[in-house]
């Protein structure tokens, strides 16, 4: 039987990224991931993964497999709307196929010093007294290991998450039927580079290149709205599908489907919690977002760096392991309200003039996420905007500490671990915040009954924390205010 600090099980970006990370903090891991399937699909990877990527140490190799680099999207999105092409800015991301990605993010692990059990099949995971014992079937060495943590990314599968943690969401039940083209032709268009997507009323689509002439096409389809039929009428179906469009059937126009079309299930779904005593659940085993929010492989490399910060934490310092656990908890539901709301909102602008029942279902709910101070969505607080008339109307200013505001003990990320500083907590923000764009709120609370004029305010916290744009001190002094944590005396 092998022994370990830490067994992972699947062979996903979630799973490689979390294994070569422990590996690289020096604990003990064991990777077990299923063989690759014969059915590959591509993604898209956004420039904003490249600071992931950094963090695995793995942009290097990346870069060097030859995936098309991603420089935009084109989308022709709602009822009459018009085909546009958008440009990322500060950069370009990744078109991947995802059996290639796997692999190299595979070997990263291994290299790392983790031992990457690949074919194998989980059959049993079991918790006792002194931790966790999982099962599978392989042919390379032990079928049984033991260790300290476990960490479920298996995706879908879910082989720990469907045991009880895992819940479905009904109202967006999808399917996608998958295609893989090539045409020529593509190397020369000005979106050789880019995901296609458009909208219909019953469904949409989208494509990825994986080369400069060979592209994966997908429908997503709700079986409750469309029929989906069997495997041998599944190609004629996919094409009649993509006829009804008019920016991915002017794409595929000439060009020779390669592949037989396939199926599989794209539904959204959540887990009611992602952690256990020595369990995380982690990238898609702990939720799945409709693909509309395009974060897929985003989500599951974030999930798995915070996981593996979290699972270190825990093996240097179980009294930290709560903490560390609940903060998990709170960035995944975080994470996924967020990737849920940007869906809801892209299916209300697709649903504005359909007829069908398609995008109704994935429009009606627009989640909001919990309070935070972030400076995008303060900007648009109306009590955030009337704060800042008065501290310019007012001679002096004459703040204190609200009466409800508390400081508090939250777990952050600092380097590898999980640690415990002060926050500032109200009926506002109970999760606790210490930092907006920049600005040490804690510090503002502590020497704003010291000063009576903004400059003065703002010259000692420039001075004795560190030096900051005006404009976004004088954002955050607002919000301070507006939100009633700081009050005027």
């Amino acid at each position: 039987m092998l022994s370990a600090d830490v067994v992972v099980i699947g062979g996903g970006p979630a799973g490689a990224a979390a294994a070569r990370l422990l590996a690289q903090w020096d604990r003990s891991v064991v990777a077990i991931g299923r063989a690759p399937s014969r059915r590959s699909l591509a993604e898209s990877l956004p420039p904003s993964c490249t600071k992931l990527l950094d963090a695995l140490g793995v942009r290097a190799a990346i870069d060097a497999a030859g995936f098309v680099r991603a420089s935009g999207n084109t989308v022709q999105w709602g009822t009459g709307g018009q085909r546009r092409s958008e440009s990322f800015l500060g950069g370009s991301g990744y078109q991947v196929d995802r059996v290639r990605l796997d692999a190299l993010l595979n070997d990263a692990a291994q290299a790392a010093g983790a031992l990457v059990v690949r074919g194998a099949t989980v059959r049993a995971v079991k918790r006792g007294d002194d931790g966790w014992t999982v099962e599978y079937d392989s042919d390379t060495g032990p079928p049984t290991c033991r260790a300290q943590w476990v960490l479920d990314c298996s995706g879908r599968a879910g082989v720990v998450a469907r045991a009880g943690y895992r819940r479905s969401e009904q109202a967006a039940r999808t399917t996608a039927v998958v295609g893989v083209w090539e045409s020529e032709a593509w190397a020369n268009e000005e979106y050789a580079t880019h995901t296609l997507v458009e909208s219909h009323d019953d469904f949409w689509a989208w494509s990825v290149p994986v080369s400069p002439t060979r592209r994966y096409v997908t429908v997503m389809l709700d079986p409750r709205h469309s029929d989906v039929p069997t495997r041998d009428a599944l190609d004629q179906a996919y094409r009649a599908e993509l006829g009804r469009t008019s920016l991915i059937a002017d794409l595929i126009r000439g060009a020779s489907l390669v592949e037989s079309s396939w199926g599989c299930d794209a539904s959204p779904y959540r887990s009611h919690r992602v952690s256990d005593d020595g369990l995380l659940l982690v990238g898609d085993a702990a939720s799945f977002v409709d693909p509309l929010s395009s974060f897929g492989v985003k989500k599951a490399l974030a999930s798995a760096w915070l996981a593996a910060i979290v699972v270190n934490t825990a093996l240097a310092d179980d009294s930290l392991s709560g903490a560390a656990r609940d903060l998990y908890e709170r960035r995944e539901q975080t994470m996924f309200t967020e990737l849920q709301r940007q869906a809801a909102v892209l299916a209300r602008d697709a649903s504005d003039g359909a007829t069908g029942g398609f995008w109704q279902a994935r429009a009606d709910e627009i989640p909001g996420a919990d309070l935070e101070l972030d400076a995008a969505v303060l900007r648009g607080d109306h009590r955030v905007r009337d704060a800042f008339e008065e501290i310019k109307r007012r001679p002096a200013i004459q703040l204190r500490a609200a009466d409800a505001l508390r400081v508090v003990e939250r777990a952050v990320v600092r380097g590898n671990r999980v640690v415990l500083e002060q926050h500032l907590a109200s009926p506002s923000i109970p999760h606790g915040v210490r930092y907006c764009r920049n600005v040490d709120l804690l510090a503002v609370t502590r020497l704003a009954p010291q000063h009576e004029q903004v400059p003065d305010l703002y010259e000692a916290y420039s001075r004795s924390i560190n030096a900051v744009p005006l404009p976004d001190f004088l954002g955050v002094l607002s919000a301070l205010v507006g939100l009633e944590m700081l009050t005027f005396a």
